[in-house]
């Protein structure tokens, strides 16, 4: 289930997901927001995807990503 908790940031807009009790951070594919986007490793990068329109939504650098999704994480569940 979605939620309607997002933020935006330099290389995506982050949305939260809830699924089965755990809640992580995913990136929106601009042109479908209520759309699925996938992420994998691509080389030294990763890729990210959108399963609605089939299309790539970026390509940046693995520690490019993973410093931006840390950030979303820290926006999205703030600690008490």
């Amino acid at each position: 289930m979605r939620t309607s908790k997002s933020c935006r940031l330099s290389l995506f807009t982050w949305m939260c997901v809830e699924s089965e009790g755990q809640k992580e951070v995913i990136p929106m594919c601009p042109k479908h927001p209520a759309a699925k986007a996938r992420f994998a490793n691509f080389g030294t990068g990763v890729i990210v995807t959108c399963d609605s329109g089939n299309h790539l939504v970026r390509l940046c650098e693995r520690e490019q990503f993973e410093a931006e999704r840390a950030e979303a994480q820290s926006n999205l569940f703030p600690k008490p």
